[in-house]
């Protein structure tokens, strides 16, 4: 995990086998695939740039629902990722794009609807 982020919240997305997205919420304790660590930058940058209304509140999950993602929070302490939100509808399109832009996003082999937990990636 790079220095910058030990510690801090850090939300990062990935695709699943159905092409469905996700956002990770790291709480600064959660783990990330390696290809995150290095393009964790534009991760940011979009994660940044979702409008979250409800920051700060549980409902900020629903916020990213809202826009077509699944949420996976971490647990503290120690994890796992648990779902905390599943999308209203299908990602709108510029967020989808933007999140496809991001370099090796990382790839969920099963389906995030019947995921419940992540307690490791593969």
């Amino acid at each position: 995990m790079p220095t910058d982020l030990r510690g801090i919240e850090f939300d990062w997305f990935a695709s699943d086998s159905e092409g469905n997205l996700a956002l990770f919420a790291t709480a600064g304790e959660g783990f990330f695939p390696e290809a995150v660590s290095s393009n964790h930058v534009q991760h940011a940058a979009i994660s940044e740039a979702i409008p979250t209304p409800n920051l700060g509140t549980p409902n900020v999950w629903q916020d990213y629902a809202a826009l077509g993602l699944f949420v996976f929070d971490w647990l503290l302490p120690g994890g796992p990722y648990k779902k905390v939100a599943s999308p209203q509808k299908v990602a709108n399109h510029p967020l989808m794009a933007s999140v496809l832009t991001i370099s090796d996003l990382p790839q969920f082999a099963a389906s995030f609807h019947n995921t419940a937990t992540v307690e490791s990636w593969p």
